[in-house]
């Protein structure tokens, strides 16, 4: 039962969703970030992150499973982990421009700049070492949540608490399913969290 538990966790809070989660719940506060967005101009954006972030990436990932390119969707190996995550470090930086180029809120901005720059130090990672990306992306997401808090005096505290409930599953999550080491586990949340933290308090 905890196994089945676990890989439910896992796909829910596959890091190619972060992105994707994080927007909905910026545009869901009743506050300055969600209203300077239009109605018309959020619909559009979430779907250019979804596109961009995860259905792209996704589907590419599938083609070089296809093709015998790697050996599980799941990229166990760190080995096949560089080429994907080429590809989905392309889509990360192209989505940072699009945001960057619509004028949005700087913290947009940064929320973006961030994700790519995760994909990026995983890319790196994974020529020497297998790290937990799913902690990196749920770490980011905490990260960016807290720093939006603490920089743009936005009360973040129940989806910060939210965030930090979401970091203990998947990592449950991941050493259940045995997919990490702690090691692997807590090296990518501090990651991801130090990281987007420090984009926005820096």
């Amino acid at each position: 039962m905890e196994t089945k538990i676990a890989k439910i966790i896992s796909v829910l809070f596959q890091p190619l969703l972060i992105p994707t989660y994080t927007l909905l719940a910026l545009f869901s506060l009743n506050s300055y970030i969600s209203m300077m967005v239009p109605a018309q101009a959020k619909h559009l954006l979430m779907w250019i992150v979804f596109l961009s972030t995860f259905v792209f990436p996704i589907i590419f990932i599938f083609i070089l499973y296809k093709r015998g390119l790697i050996k599980t969707l799941n990229m166990d190996d760190k080995e096949e982990r560089v080429f994907p995550l080429m590809v989905t470090g392309v889509f990360y930086f192209l989505m940072y421009y699009i945001v960057w180029q619509s004028k949005l809120d700087h913290i947009y901005n940064l929320l973006f700049l961030g994700s790519a720059l995760l994909i990026f130090i995983a890319l790196i990672i994974s020529f020497y070492w297998k790290i937990s990306m799913h902690m990196i992306g749920v770490g980011g997401m905490m990260g960016a949540l807290i720093g939006i808090n603490l920089t743009a005096y936005v009360d973040l505290a129940f989806y910060v608490i939210l965030a930090a409930l979401v970091c203990g599953m998947t990592g449950f999550a991941r050493l259940k399913l045995k997919a990490h080491t702690p090691a692997q586990v807590y090296a990518g949340f501090f990651a991801g969290f130090t990281l987007m933290l420090l984009l926005f308090l820096i």
